[in-house]
């Protein structure tokens, strides 16, 4: 039945990857009409960089504006880009942004960074929910099982690689992830999703959204998913399969022409196969936005969450953000804010590990402020700012910033920038204890550290953008980053009464430098076609103090991929008919012995309705499976090749 199975697989992966060589071909012969009208539209007018590129973030520069105008190295994942791929999961859906390293560890767990440094606790990229973060302060990194939404509640998901250190604080070294949804006007009336599929046995979600009085909406939502096991690489079963129920809500409140209030909140609980543990948890989300004038507003934002992790976790955490955005003269644009955080857990200690002590509370305080100044009108920007922040571990941290912004002419433009950032001490650095035995004559210890140091980095970037016409768009960035007091895990070896004893301690006598180059492209080939591409080129070196005693850098020295390649395909074969395909290379991971690869991923999406839409969608078609990471903390399995039909019924 398996040899059966294998054959219609990889039978069903040659004809997608023909139509995806064939179908394009035939219909741009079809389409000449349809490119000469474009074509012709183009030369009637003028072709503006500052009118295109018109993508909207935030994150860049905590205010909405254009990507051409983000002296950042930014990407942005539309809502239309996540409705076609087909993903069903944040961390899936992250694979599509050129610059970062997604690696799915097993069913539930996955190691993502930017720039280096790739981990399951990977702990210099700062992801957010709405402007709200969510990284644990336990390791700071993120339980990327936990941040789950409806995926048609998401209106995009913006991504700055790079430093974010003078807006966004400790942690945001290497980028910052900012998952945004949609405004509950965005969302109304209801939806119903239901899907199965070999690795999604049961997806099924619903949303409904109504009016509050003729000014004010809502929306409520719930979601539910059962996924199957994948294998180990023995081909036994890994038993990682989990399932997970969320629902929440959200209200968009037109309080006066100047206020808006925004509430919102999720609660979940999820299960694995594996143990009896439950994850649960629930947030609370309160946003004031008040506009004081064409050039000036000012933001209040306030969030509880709390999560428990039954083996070994219990964490309640406050936070509140204030901000101000004004302009005193014409050639400046200052923002600044004030931020408070305190979290609090209670750790389950056990025989062999523990945390000194169980249970803590860890303050935040912080303050920042920027100053975008116009140098030359319409030609030269320049953006200086830094953060204050004052944590319990380390005391007062800085980060400051500068950027500049070049428009080179109408259809170009160029920027550069330096930072310094830092990544603060988690409790894992500091409180963490193990003790265990490795048969009966070796003992290992490893503890924290109460004099551990915050992580340095001191970044150097720059960028280009160029629109030369109204279908092509490039965007590159390269960059040059130095780290210094990495933390490193410094042993010590005895001997005694028969038993070997390997103690570890956690220091700072690492230094890295990476180094590399992003570039993204986008084609509008036709009026029914879009391709979109990305490469990513990555160099890591890391360098022991000339007195660390640490073993495990040279082993993980190599485990980034060098390369990344990647080609995504819109088409649109009919009005009612859609047909998407990407196409992944993955780069090997040297010292994991982990072999590069080609991902095909495929939908087929037909609107039979206006109001429905019937999709297939296939992921990793081109093998049965593959490893893409190796962690040490958790069991790796192998990523299979899956299948998932789905219905959406708008009503």
């Amino acid at each position: 039945m398996k040899f059966i199975n294998r054959i219609l697989s990889n039978g069903l992966a040659m004809l997608f990857l023909l139509l995806l060589v064939v179908m394009p071909t035939n219909i741009w012969a079809s389409d000449l009409e349809d490119d000469k009208a474009m074509a012709e539209l183009e030369d009637l007018l003028e072709v503006d960089f500052h009118e295109l590129a018109e993508i909207t973030l935030t994150t860049a520069s905590k205010k909405k504006q254009n990507l051409k105008d983000a002296p950042a190295a930014a990407y942005v994942i539309s809502n239309e880009e996540i409705r076609r791929s087909g993903m069903k999961s944040i961390p899936e859906l992250l694979r599509m942004v050129p610059g970062l390293d997604v690696a799915r560890i097993n069913n539930s767990t996955w190691a993502i960074s930017s720039r280096g440094f790739n981990a399951q606790y990977s702990n210099k990229l700062l992801v957010l929910m709405d402007g709200r973060t969510i990284y644990s302060p336990l390791f700071a990194g993120v339980f990327w099982d936990v941040q789950d939404v409806m995926i048609d509640n998401i209106e995009r998901i913006e991504v700055i690689r790079g430093s974010g250190g003078s807006l966004w604080g400790a942690n945001a070294v290497n980028g910052v992830i900012n998952i945004i949804t949609k405004n509950s006007a965005d969302t109304q009336k209801g939806l119903v999703s239901i899907g199965v599929g070999s690795v999604e046995r049961l997806h099924g979600a619903a949303r409904y959204g109504g009016k509050v009085g003729e000014k004010s909406t809502f929306r409520l939502y719930a979601k539910k998913f059962d996924r199957n096991s994948f294998d180990l690489a023995s081909g036994s079963d890994a038993n990682d399969g989990w399932s997970s129920q969320r629902g929440g809500f959200r209200a968009d409140l037109n309080i006066s022409t100047n206020d808006t209030l925004t509430v919102q909140g999720d609660i979940y609980q999820m299960e694995h196969d594996a143990s009896t543990s439950i994850k649960n948890g629930g947030n609370l989300h309160i946003s004031w936005d008040r506009v004081l004038s064409d050039t000036s507003d000012l933001s209040l934002q306030l969030y509880y969450d709390r999560n428990v992790r039954t083996e070994n976790e219990e964490r309640d955490t406050f936070d509140w953000d204030f901000q101000h955005r004004f302009s005193p003269k014409d050639k400046h644009e200052i923002i600044w804010g004030l931020g408070y955080r305190i979290t609090k857990d209670d750790m389950t200690n056990n025989s062999t590990s523990s945390w000194i002590p169980s249970s803590a509370n860890d303050e935040t305080f912080s303050m920042f402020v920027q100053d975008e100044i116009s140098m030359v009108e319409d030609k030269l920007k320049l953006t200086i700012g830094t953060k204050v922040e004052h944590n319990d571990y380390t005391g007062m941290e800085y980060q400051p910033n500068a950027r500049a912004l070049w428009y080179i002419d109408p259809k170009q433009s160029m920027w550069v920038a330096t930072s310094r950032a830092i990544r603060s001490p988690a409790r894992v650095d500091r409180d963490f204890h193990l003790n265990t035995m490795t048969g009966a004559t070796t003992a290992i210890t490893i503890s924290g550290n109460s004099e551990i140091k915050s992580e340095i980095l001191q970044a150097y970037e720059v960028g280009y953008r160029a629109k030369p016409n109204n279908r092509l768009f490039f965007d590159v960035s390269a960059f040059y980053n130095k780290y210094d007091d990495v933390v490193s895990y410094e042993d010590s070896t005895s001997f005694s009464g028969g038993v070997l004893s390997i103690a570890q301690v956690f220091d700072n006598k690492l230094s890295a430098t990476t180094y590399g180059v992003e570039t993204a492209v986008d084609w509008q080939v036709n009026k029914k076609w879009k391709l979109r591409a990305s490469h990513t080129w990555l160099k890591m070196n890391m360098e022991l103090d000339a007195d660390s005693t640490d073993t495990t850098i040279s082993a993980s020295n190599g485990d980034i991929p060098q390369n990344q390649f990647q080609v995504r395909s819109y088409f649109d074969l009919r009005d009612d008919l859609e047909f998407d395909t990407s196409v992944y290379y993955v780069d090997k991971i040297s010292n994991s012995d982990i072999p590069s690869y080609i991902r095909l991923d495929v939908r087929l999406g037909w609107t039979p309705k206006k109001n429905i839409v019937v999709s297939l969608t296939g992921h990793n078609l081109l093998d049965d499976s593959h490893l893409e990471f190796i962690s040490t903390a958790v069991t790796s399995s192998e990523i299979p090749r899956s299948i998932l039909a789905q219905i959406d019924w708008n009503f």
